[in-house]
């Protein structure tokens, strides 16, 4: 059918527009179905080519084959290339957003916050080449029934020590032997031999060096400590620690001569 049969089946000629074409299509599919002898295929087939619906159904049908084409021969490249770009965004974005300080001093265990703002102040006024100072404290309670707060604060530990973001630990015996299990704990026989720091024997934490078998210093026991007890709450043993891979050992060193230094006056 042509576009001159088109008009004569519709009753129509060439000065028609598309508004008399609507309309006369309309009018004549009424009369269809009042149950007039018309050419109900021969009118349909008018509409379309005068208005061109045939050739908008053509072009739909068309993007959709196409569509239905990428998603059943490339659907897995598709759905691995959303994969990957999910987990490069996961990996990239904290790189560049995440904080990074020069030291950090880490509360873990049954403790809650006190005035850890108070502590901050005074370490970064007593390391004042330390730019960067983050002190938090992450719960961890002894059964690990606590919910997504105490999740969170495993999670956090977890993360500092594989990272080797994790510098100075000040924690409870649990969580101290949790991290011993780990062997991330450095060894403080040199270093505090190097501060010079002669500490009661008592105070002294110690453990089996992993690799030698030998009795070594883990940690020391600063429970009752006055610039730890304004900073934390909690009845809980504190053992301080320094983190086996820290990667601000100069600073650590310090911030251990400053938390203990009202002990050894």
């Amino acid at each position: 059918m042509d576009r001159t049969k088109a008009l004569e089946v519709l009753g129509l000629d060439e000065t028609t527009d598309r508004e008399k074409i609507e309309s006369r299509y309309i009018n004549l599919m009424r009369r269809v179905k009042n149950g007039e002898a018309l050419d109900k295929k021969g009118i349909e087939e008018a509409y379309d080519l005068l208005t061109g619906r045939v050739i908008e159904t053509v072009e739909a049908g068309k993007l959709a084959l196409f569509y239905r084409k990428m998603m059943f021969d490339y659907k897995g490249w598709i759905i691995m290339g959303i994969i990957v770009l999910s987990v490069v965004t996961m990996i990239i974005v904290p790189i560049f957003t995440r904080r990074v300080p020069d030291l950090t001093i880490s509360f873990a265990g049954e403790y809650g916050t006190k005035n850890l703002d108070d502590f901050d102040e005074y370490m970064q006024q007593e390391l004042p080449e330390t730019s960067d100072i983050l002190v938090e404290v992450m719960y961890l309670d002894e059964t690990g029934e606590s919910g997504e707060f105490d999740t969170g604060g495993r999670t956090r530990l977890t993360a500092i020590l594989l990272t080797n973001e994790a510098d100075i630990l000040i924690m409870d015996d649990v969580t101290f032997n949790y991290v011993r299990q780990e062997d991330a704990l450095m060894i403080l026989d040199d270093i505090l031999v190097d501060l010079g720091l002669d500490l009661d024997s008592k105070s002294l934490i110690y453990g089996i060096d992993f690799k030698t078998g030998e009795k070594k210093v883990f940690g020391i026991n600063i429970t009752g400590n006055q610039l730890v007890e304004d900073a934390i709450f909690g009845d809980k043993m504190q053992i301080l620690c320094i983190a086996e891979n820290s990667g601000h050992l100069d600073a650590a060193k310090k911030a251990i001569e400053i938390i203990l230094k009202d002990r050894r006056e």
